[in-house]
């Protein structure tokens, strides 16, 4: 009986401020020394004072002492630090915006990686289109053409959908199912959500098939509200008065899932979820 080809593959939720990245460089180092994770990818998209990204933080989350980022995705606020744009449009850097923004926006729709011993594994975001601000295109209209520049037919493809409703994030899922079984092109083995920073419960693989998650968690401080200060939040939702939303500091955890792949079968076989704290 061959031993089957499979490799697994951490995606964490998004990563707030300092302490976001501070989670990061320790969950990664975890993940790969006691779960035997290969391949590492980090939203990265809130990194930069809890909106944006910068290059240092991007460089910080690349090169983190505890075990290296080997890819970071962005959501809707992408471009809010334009000192990124620059390693987003170099071809050798393994950092994208979002798929469905306009055509002419600048930056990598895709990530192509290259795990040792194994086929090519893409990563490819989206943004949801319910209640967000932006006005994207069509994620399923995006996914099917990132699908299609695909050149290997032995390819798997991670999508990431950065939205805020959970029945987007699913109907994405159930989408990339529907085209698993086609000829000839590469294979989406895993659907997961970020976005809203609360992990959901409901990691599963569907039809044997495809993992899917509807929001991945958070990587920075627990004890806030979405990664804001509890009291700064509360100033502006309770009195509706100005309140600067400052990045929390407290119990600090790295939030995402496992995803194990059968690379020689184009399809995941597991997923779980994890919680990982940061030691102080």
């Amino acid at each position: 009986m061959r031993a089957v080809p499979e490799i697994a593959v951490a995606f964490l939720g998004d990563v707030v401020g300092v302490p976001g990245r501070r989670a990061v460089a320790h969950a990664a180092g975890v993940l790969r020394e006691r779960h035997g994770v290969r391949v590492v990818i980090a939203n990265g998209e809130n990194a930069r004072h809890g909106s944006g990204i910068s290059p240092d933080n991007y460089r910080e989350l690349r090169r983190a002492a505890g075990g290296a980022v080997d890819a970071v995705t962005l959501g809707d606020h992408c471009f809010r630090e334009r000192g990124i744009l620059p390693l987003l449009a170099e071809p050798g850097e393994p950092i994208s915006r979002p798929a469905n923004l306009a055509a002419a926006a600048p930056g990598k729709r895709i990530i192509r990686l290259a795990p040792p011993s194994s086929p090519p594994l893409y990563v490819l975001t989206v943004l949801g289109r319910l209640f967000m601000t932006l006005h994207p295109d069509s994620p399923f209209a995006a996914i099917d053409r990132e699908l299609t520049l695909i050149p290997e037919p032995d390819a798997v493809v991670i999508v990431e959908v950065h939205a805020e409703a959970t029945s987007e994030k699913q109907a994405v899922a159930w989408h990339c199912l529907g085209r698993w079984s086609s000829p000839g092109a590469a294979r989406v083995v895993a659907v997961v959500g970020t976005h809203t920073h609360v992990q959901t419960s409901d990691a599963r693989v569907l039809d044997r098939r495809l993992a899917a998650m509807t929001d991945l968690g958070m990587c920075g401080p627990h004890r806030s509200v979405i990664g804001r200060s509890v009291s700064a939040v509360l100033e502006a939702m309770v009195n509706q008065g100005p309140a600067h939303l400052d990045v929390a500091s407290d119990d600090v955890r790295a939030q995402g899932c496992v995803i194990t792949i059968d690379t020689g079968d184009g399809r995941a076989t597991a997923i779980s979820a994890f919680d990982i704290p940061t030691p102080d």
